[in-house]
């Protein structure tokens, strides 16, 4: 199952050289895998690992990024999921970030349990 969000990147999202801040990138790939495997399992989840986060161009304010999350693996007690970010400019779209994020199904108390 995949997820999409699209974000405009007002002042508030920027830094000194008004262009995406990493941090704010981070929370949103975090919150759109979170979103995917929830939605796909039904159940609640929680990051366990970020890898190989990957910022491939800069994303400057007031440019319109689209996110896009997938799974790509599963196991029993781990979904693994990757993210990408778009800068999108009419019909183009031109990749500028790919993270990887791996999320555990948790009880509502917070412990761990299978798929």
């Amino acid at each position: 199952m995949a997820a999409t969000m699209t974000r405009v990147i007002f002042p508030k999202y920027t830094n000194h050289h008004k262009t995406l801040f990493g941090g704010q990138a981070l929370k949103w790939m975090d919150e759109l895998a979170f979103i995917a495997v929830s939605q796909a399992y039904q159940k609640d989840f929680v990051t366990v690992k970020v890898d190989s986060v990957k910022f491939l161009k800069p994303v400057h304010q007031n440019e319109v990024v689209e996110f896009t999350a997938a799974i790509v693996s599963k196991g029993r007690v781990k979904v693994d999921v990757d993210v990408s970010g778009f800068v999108v400019k009419g019909d183009e779209k031109e990749k500028v970030i790919s993270g990887s994020f791996c999320l555990a199904p948790v009880s509502e108390d917070g412990r761990p349990v299978r798929l």
